[in-house]
Formats: C-alpha cells, sequence, structure tokens
C-alpha cells in the first residue's frame, strides 16, 4: 500500500481513496490535443459545360468548346419514364430592339492602314468593288469575322470575301448587348479593332465598349461597320 501526502493509506496509486489527495509521483492527465484547423481548399475547377474537362486554357482540350465566348450549351433530353417530368422554365431575357450594322469597304481607313505602314502595307490594294452587307443584330451574341472550316469557326457577321480583307481574323470582335444598346469586343485579334477614329489607338482586347447610334467600327485592312439603332 501506498501513504498519500497528508499520511493516509492507499491501495490505489493515483489518487488517496481515503482523502482523495494526489499521490507524490501520480502521473498527470495527459494534455487536451490542440484543435486541428480545417485548410482552405483551392477555388473549384471550371468545367467545360459540354463534357466537364477541367479549364486549361481558352478552347476545351476534348471538344473545342470557348470559354472566353461561352456560347450557351442545350442540355441533353433526360431519359423517358412512366411519370411526366416537370416543364422547365427558361429565364426570360428582354430583347434588345433591332438594331442592325452595315459592312462597307472604307477607302479614307484603307489609306491610314497604308500609312501605319508594316511588311505587307505594300501589297496592299483597295478592292475596285465591295458590295455593302446588312445584318441584323440578334441574340445574346454575335461574332465577327471570316469562317473557317478547318477551325470550325462560323461567325454570325462572316466577312469573307471575295474580295477578300487579309487583315480580319477568323475570331475578330464580339458584338454584344449592352445597356438597351450594344457594345463591340475585340478577341485579341492580329490587327486589332477600331471604333470611330482609325487613327486612334485600338480598342482594349476583352473590354466592351458600348456603341450609339451611327458608332463605325473599324477593322481588317479596309472594313467598316456602321451601326445603326430602329
Amino acid at each position: 500500500m501506498a501513504t498519500c501526502p497528508k499520511g493516509h493509506e492507499s491501495e490505489t496509486l493515483d489518487y488517496c481513496d481515503t482523502c482523495g489527495s494526489l499521490m507524490t509521483g501520480a502521473p498527470t492527465a495527459p494534455a487536451a490535443p490542440a484543435p486541428v484547423t480545417a485548410t482552405p481548399s483551392s477555388s473549384p475547377a471550371v468545367l467545360c459545360p459540354v463534357c466537364s474537362t477541367p479549364k486549361t486554357g481558352r478552347f476545351c482540350e476534348e471538344d473545342g468548346y470557348d470559354f472566353l465566348l461561352a456560347p450557351p450549351v442545350t442540355p441533353s433530353a433526360p431519359p423517358s419514364s412512366t411519370s411526366s417530368p416537370s416543364p422547365v422554365v427558361a429565364p426570360v431575357v428582354a430583347p434588345v430592339a433591332a438594331w442592325h450594322v452595315v459592312v462597307r469597304a472604307d477607302s479614307t481607313y484603307f489609306e491610314v492602314i497604308k500609312a501605319m505602314g508594316g511588311e505587307d502595307a505594300g501589297t496592299l490594294a483597295f478592292p475596285r468593288f465591295v458590295a455593302e452587307r446588312r445584318f441584323e443584330l440578334a441574340g445574346q451574341q454575335m461574332v465577327v469575322g471570316r469562317r473557317s472550316r478547318s477551325r470550325g469557326v462560323t461567325p454570325d457577321i462572316d466577312l469573307v470575301g471575295p474580295p477578300e480583307d487579309p487583315g480580319v481574323s477568323h475570331l475578330h470582335a464580339l458584338l454584344v448587348p449592352h445597356e438597351g444598346g450594344w457594345a463591340v469586343v475585340d478577341l485579341d485579334s492580329a490587327n486589332g479593332t477600331y471604333v470611330n477614329d482609325p487613327s486612334a489607338n485600338p480598342i482594349d482586347p476583352n473590354v466592351p465598349v458600348p456603341l450609339r447610334d451611327g458608332s463605325v467600327i473599324y477593322l481588317g485592312a479596309w472594313t467598316a461597320l456602321t451601326i445603326s439603332s430602329p
């Protein structure tokens, strides 16, 4: 038997079974473990809405989906069942009034481009005739460029020739609804996009620039797009 500090004999070695005093040399209770702090998780990966592949760049590696343009994806129909599913109601987006754009060749802009110089400036020639083309602006976006079968590019406003403006990129610009009207976004094109003043600096890529009735978008070597409201 052991003796506690107060002189009592105790059969237990941790606390005296007579007075409850801590026995001399008794082990102390282990310290409580430190609380575990949760490590914040990283931001969730952006997935392709078509195939759910994680985003690694502008285009999906599996199906070529363009994360920048982000065209809407129609979900596949659910499998049929004995009970009729509840109808899915799509959000209603207020339509923008029917603005339109007229595409033409602008000789004044062409001379500005030639004066800027560049390795291809001497080979440029203003076309003898370019028929004006008119496009209605509708939907959530209108891609401006030149179609390419090999790249799978089919712009809404297709500026393919003849005559072919060599300065227009396949994916050159984007027209999007903006505050009751429209805005233009340069898609990091090779030769830039200008609004109203072709002698000024090109607009910044991937930044919407509001347009008004009569605004003119210059791109390529001679192409001008005049925006008109209803």
